[in-house]
């Protein structure tokens, strides 16, 4: 039985080791803190439970395949479909419901911007042909292995690409792409995608603009007990297919022979393995986990995605106006972009994101109260000496444009700067989802699933191929898993 050790035990690890478990393989879990969850941890504070980290569920599919690989064993996972993906809210007073129904959308569109809503509703079927045309191709394979692009896959990738060429920008930016949807607000709306993986819309290439896709086309999603329920679903499945799981436990070193990983050395000694897994921001495992190894600099000199500020304020009041997912826009969209790549600064009018999970899991706050979860775009590495300030700015543009005054209201308090995120997560400068995906070669300039120097050395998570976030964490895991599979069987 070969000993694979998986370092971190955030989704990208908990599901690469779940899926190696269930093929046989003695699986190892080896995380630096003192709880899994990685950048998905939770917080109980004052009678109110905050999800740290990511609060957007779509393509459950995913992490249902994860789970079923374990096949008896899986642990129980319950969501439910949202009706609307996000309420938005402008300066000058415009709101829109993102209503997942197509009539209902298209209704909408026309209500709150007086336009012609099929010139969007083209928009989000471009999106989606654009999805279907490159998830095989970009996605759910690997991007830097010769078997990727054989004969036969290469031919039936790039039928699918031709059948859906109308919606395969190949030149323009988002936000060029983004002006056919008809209306400012539609365009800014849509330019918003780009900071799914941390990017800026100005120049990330409107290739990007089949992330919409998966919110209005496959819908949004809320577990049953909050975000944390899925690193619960995952974990609990580990452990019934037998991977034990070491919190506390941080790695010093990646050990190699010969060209060939031999296992890794923690803090409480060394434990061998015949395959290693970094669930780990590529950064720091290459710099500090193998220092004698020669790093991909390129890569790891990339561009940096954006980090964040997260409030996480427990507030005593209904907010009737507010649904799980809300976007308070900047004035401004551009210049908050421009604040944040160009002069690494919080733009001074920052559009605003609020989660409040207790619109879906009640239970997670006081009755008539609310876990908000409130977050602005920061560059990665942005030293936290505004809070104050911020704060103040963020509260009062909350007041302007819905009414609530969360001072008045305030029950509780915690706060994420970009440090915080690097000193939890290991996240190099607390970027959210490793490189930006500001240039059109963006895909392929991620760091490889598997080193090819390195012999049974593998890679997962945001920072990596196929990217950040909770749907590419498990699809990454998925394709690491095959790839072991591969060129390291049992």
């Amino acid at each position: 039985m070969s000993a694979v050790a998986v370092i971190g035990a955030g989704i990208g690890g908990l599901a690469t080791a779940i899926r190696a478990a269930a093929q046989g393989r003695q699986v190892t879990v080896y995380e630096a803190a003192p709880e899994i969850g990685g950048k998905l941890r939770q917080l109980h504070l004052n009678g109110y439970r905050f999800d740290l980290g990511p609060s957007l569920f779509t393509w459950p599919e995913l992490l249902l395949d994860t789970l079923a690989s374990a096949g008896p064993k899986a642990a129980p996972f319950e969501y439910q479909q949202l009706d609307r993906s996000c309420h938005y809210f402008w300066p000058d007073g415009t709101r829109f419901t993102a209503w997942k129904e197509p009539s209902a959308l298209s209704e909408e569109i026309e209500r709150a911007f007086d336009i012609d809503p099929t010139p969007a509703m083209r928009h989000l079927a471009q999106s989606a042909a654009g999805f279907e045309a490159t998830r095989g191709l970009f996605l759910e394979q690997s991007l830097h292995e010769w078997h990727s692009w054989s004969p036969a896959k290469t031919v039936k990738h790039l039928s699918n690409a031709w059948k859906g060429r109308s919606a395969l920008p190949l030149t323009s930016s988002l936000n060029q792409w983004n002006a056919r949807t008809g209306h400012e607000k539609l365009q800014q709306l849509f330019n918003r995608y780009a900071t799914y993986n941390g990017s800026d819309p100005y120049r990330a290439p409107a290739m990007l603009h089949v992330i919409p896709h998966l919110e209005f086309g496959m819908g949004t999603f809320a577990p049953k007990g909050g975000m944390h329920a899925i690193v619960d679903a995952l974990y609990q499945t580990a452990i019934n297919l037998g991977v034990t799981v070491h919190m506390n436990t941080p790695v010093e070193r990646i050990l190699t022979q010969d060209g060939r990983v031999t296992g890794i050395r923690t803090t409480k000694g060394e434990h061998p393995a015949d395959v290693v897994v970094s669930g780990a921001d590529v950064t720091p495992t290459y710099r500090q986990l193998l220092p004698e190894h020669r790093a991909p600099e390129r890569i790891l000199k990339a561009e940096s995605s954006t980090s964040g500020v997260i409030f996480y304020w427990g507030v005593r009041h209904s907010a009737p106006d507010l649904h799980l997912h809300n976007i308070l826009w900047a004035d401004d969209y551009k210049a908050e972009f421009d604040a944040l790549f160009k002069q690494e600064q919080i733009a001074d009018d920052p559009t605003v994101y609020i989660n409040i999970g207790s619109r879906t899991s009640p239970e997670d706050a006081p009755e008539g109260a609310g876990n908000w979860f409130v977050m602005v775009n920061a560059p990665a590495g942005w030293k936290a000496n505004g809070i104050d300030d911020l704060r103040q700015r963020v509260m009062a543009k909350i007041h302007r444009m819905t009414g609530i005054d969360v001072a008045a209201h305030l029950e509780c308090e915690h706060v994420l700067t970009p440090d915080d995120i690097a000193s939890r997560t290991g996240s190099h400068r607390g970027a959210l989802y490793g490189p930006a995906s500001n240039r059109p070669t963006s895909a392929f300039l991620r760091h490889r699933n598997r080193d090819r120097r390195i012999g049974g050395l593998y890679f997962v998570g945001g920072s990596v191929h196929p990217g950040g976030g909770i749907p590419l964490c498990l699809l990454g895991a998925r394709i690491t898993h095959e790839l072991m599979e591969r060129h390291d069987p049992q």
